[in-house]
């Protein structure tokens, strides 16, 4: 027995060693066949969608030359691969490998498929050449789970390392100058390449350092380099007998960030003239117990009312069973969602009243307005039309949301508060700008639509889905008209408007909507504020900061 556990443990130690050697590089090259002449550059250690490529870019080839080092020519190797998309075929040299490997992010993100190389596949002293046709790039959030590795499949030696490390544990630096560590450990002579970029993809500092056998820390000093506020982006590479490296992100003094984009002219008489409108439409509230969502503590309902447009609107309420008036949550959903999983909310025990909103469009709201979510999908719906853009009723149905918890006897109105993130971020700033002193608090997650034009030019893939909205519908205006409209839907002009204590919460590899663009609309604030950074987390919110979002309105409300 004691035999069998000390080789399952070497077996374990040879496999997380080998998986180092990886013979194949990290940069590839990745073209569309619907644009076969453009070649992305693709780093596995970066997500998709950074990159400026997603799923709508169709089917396509990655691909790169590699060499095999000297201690493998000789031994079988074994490809692995784990890519976020569909995987239809590999070759290298030309030579049939293996394929069929569907798109598995949501449900085995790690999965590896592994192919034994056939002999003779390989140049064991020249050039070779992969090349993977694939389709449906996954969604990611902004972490990449991408792996392709050509590892020795039977041979054991000690392999490089490396990892970016920050003394903060936020990776906020607010007062002491930006520094990171790089932790390496190299067992030959080899290189370590050092590239730090900006949100907005530009190059702030590329260095090659040359390493020998050793297990050291580089400590580099930023206060030269990263003189601005914002977030940079941190990625090492070392090259010694295989390929390995790793990305971290810092964030540099966040809140001197300053948006470029001016707030139109007329966007506060835009939206007051809105608002009239919507004042005009007869809310005819109504709501019925609903025994599924009725349990424990709290009794649910499912509410109705009428917004902008005359546009039936719905959500799931939940109030205490016991008399008395209470604190409200307003919960606002993100792009897509539609509160389907209501757990949290029926199994809820803390004396709140929460409504959890489904906007036009979106869950038991899509009956009567559903655009979908591809194109032009909500955001794309009439994009070139200032009064019938989906955006400007959505905004007005989280209003009327607030009107409904103001009629209800159990409200406690100087405790209504509003919460979301992603769309919900941006819907949660819109709400309670508008409503101005009615609600108390409010907490965002990384927000969306907001300070738009430096959002555009961070996760650059957004002009596509800009053009493909505007092709849609035969090109009605000029890409720069459209973004005219989309200014007045930008959250990021609500946030001086709003007259309460505010909770912001970021995910420094967002790419769905960068913390910077969160920055922008959280430093106009003007009222109280506070803020928490996530140094791994993507707009996924892996460690849970949408959570985290109520617990802080809780708290607020003495909860």
């Amino acid at each position: 027995m004691k035999h069998t556990l000390l080789t399952l443990l070497l077996l374990l130690f040879i496999t997380l060693q080998s998986f180092s050697q990886n013979q194949l590089p990290l940069d590839w090259t990745l073209t569309f066949d619907s644009a076969p002449a453009e070649q992305h550059k693709i780093n596995l250690l970066l997500s998709w969608e950074r990159q400026g490529v997603f799923d709508q870019d169709g089917k396509g080839c990655l691909s790169c030359n590699f060499s095999v080092n000297a201690p493998y020519r000789n031994e079988p190797l074994v490809l692995k691969v784990g890519l976020q998309c569909n995987v239809e075929k590999i070759f290298i040299n030309d030579i049939y490998i293996g394929g069929n490997i569907p798109e598995h992010f949501w449900s085995q993100r790690n999965r590896i498929s592994e192919y034994i190389l056939p002999k003779g596949c390989l140049k064991r002293s020249g050039k070779n050449h992969i090349r993977i046709y694939l389709s449906a790039l996954s969604y990611t959030g902004g972490i990449s789970h991408n792996s392709c590795t050509l590892t020795p499949q039977n041979i054991y030696k000690p392999t490089p390392e490396v990892s970016i490390r920050m003394l903060p544990t936020d990776h906020l630096f607010t007062t002491s100058a930006p520094a990171i560590n790089v932790h390496y450990k190299v067992i030959a002579k080899g290189t370590l390449h050092l590239q730090i970029n900006n949100a907005f993809h530009r190059r702030i500092l590329d260095r090659t350092f040359k390493v020998s056998p050793h297990d050291s820390v580089l400590n580099i000093n930023l206060k030269k380099e990263l003189p601005d506020p914002g977030f940079y982006e941190c990625i090492a590479q070392v090259t010694e007998n295989g390929n390995t490296g790793d990305v971290e992100w810092l964030a540099y003094r966040p809140e001197q960030i300053k948006c470029t984009q001016h707030t139109p002219e007329d966007f506060r008489a835009f939206w007051q003239s809105t608002l009239s409108e919507l004042k005009k439409v007869n809310p005819q509230f109504r709501m019925h117990k609903d025994e599924k969502l009725s349990r424990g503590k709290r009794d649910g309902y499912v509410v109705e009312m009428q917004s902008l447009g005359n546009i039936t609107i719905r959500g799931y309420y939940f109030k205490p069973r016991k008399a008395g008036r209470f604190p409200v949550i307003l919960h606002v959903p993100g792009y897509g969602q539609g509160f389907e999983n209501q757990d949290n909310l029926i199994n809820g025990s803390d004396d709140v009243t929460e409504l959890a909103l489904c906007v036009r469009g979106h869950g038991i709201s899509a009956d009567v307005f559903n655009p979908g979510f591809g194109i032009p999908g909500i955001w794309g719906y009439k994009l070139n039309n200032r009064e019938e853009n989906a955006y400007r009723g959505i905004y007005m149905d989280c209003v009327r949301a607030i009107d409904f918890l103001y009629s209800r006897l159990e409200t406690d109105t100087a405790r209504v508060g509003v919460c979301g993130g992603s769309q919900g971020g941006g819907l949660t700033l819109a709400t309670a700008g508008l409503c101005g002193k009615r609600i108390a608090a409010c907490a965002y997650f990384d927000p969306f639509l907001c300070d738009l034009h430096d959002f555009f030019n961070i996760r650059t893939l957004c002009k596509k889905q800009i053009i493909g909205f505007l092709n849609h519908y035969n090109n009605p205006c000029s890409y720069e008209e459209a973004l005219a409209i989309q200014e007045l839907i930008d959250t990021k002009g609500f946030a001086s408007w709003i007259t309460c204590p505010v909770y912001f919460t970021t995910a420094l590899f967002d790419d769905d909507c960068p913390p910077h663009v969160g920055f922008a609309a959280y430093n106009s604030i003007t009222t109280p504020k506070e803020f928490r950074i996530y140094p791994h987390d993507s707009h996924l919110g892996e460690s849970g900061p949408y959570g985290a979002l109520s617990e802080w309105l809780k708290k607020k409300f003495g909860l």
